[in-house]
């Protein structure tokens, strides 16, 4: 019963504080005001200033955690909805997955062994743009550090959700299949939400891409570590 509570209690904390967030970033758009970075900042001082583990609170909020499932099934739609497009453009897309990608592993992987970062530590980073479920399952193939990984791919799609829009406006990116490719090769899911705000088209190849990263990489990384 005090379980059932305290889960109830943590989900409603966590709604409110997205909810909050919406609203603010409706008040003030941009792409620095993202509900999911407000929330995040929200429940981060929460959770110390109460003094509650990390772990006690995932435990606590574990059916959200469950739902991220569907939802992620749920980007399916505009993928089917704008497949034609997809099909179109499928050459230059799996050029940005190949090449977004194989960036962030080259400059992830040196940059951290020129600060000297620790090995598990170091592997961890490099899958940082991987969906989480896929990028878990990657740490174990290459041994990474499992308790690093959610934590690296969370704040990765974060910043990246944060950043991608300031970028696009700036170069003057127009074209939905070079706005929304960014969004899902770079930071997955919570990318691909910011990247529907954009338009129907981006989010449905920040989508694709999403998918098409993770499966690409769980391929590709895997057999590099076998000549490492």
């Amino acid at each position: 019963m005090i379980h059932l509570i305290s889960s109830l209690l943590a989900m409603g904390i966590t709604v409110f504080y997205f909810i909050i967030g919406v609203k603010i970033h409706r008040l003030w758009p941009s792409p620095l005001t993202i509900p999911i970075f407000i929330s995040t900042i929200a429940l981060i001082v929460t959770l110390w200033i109460v003094d509650i583990p990390y772990e006690q609170y995932a435990d606590f909020t574990s059916l959200i955690t469950y739902l991220l499932g569907p939802a992620t099934v749920a980007l399916a739609f505009p993928l089917y909805q704008h497949r034609k497009l997809l099909v179109q453009h499928i050459q230059p897309i799996l050029l940005g997955i190949i090449t977004g990608s194989g960036m962030s592993i080259l400059l992830s992987y040196y940059f951290s062994m020129w600060l000297g970062i620790p090995s598990q530590w170091n592997r961890s980073l490099l899958i940082k743009t991987i969906t989480t479920p896929v990028a878990v399952d990657i740490g174990k193939v290459i041994g990474a550090n499992i308790d690093v990984i959610p934590t690296v791919v969370i704040v990765t799609g974060m910043f990246g959700a944060m950043i991608i829009p300031i970028i696009i406006k700036w170069l003057g990116v127009k074209h939905p299949i070079a706005k929304g490719l960014p969004f899902g090769v770079i930071s997955h899911g919570v990318g691909t939400a910011q990247a529907i705000k954009e338009g129907e088209k981006e989010g449905a190849v920040s989508g694709a891409a999403m998918a098409l990263t993770a499966t690409i990489m769980s391929f590709v990384i895997p057999i590099l570590f076998l000549f490492v």
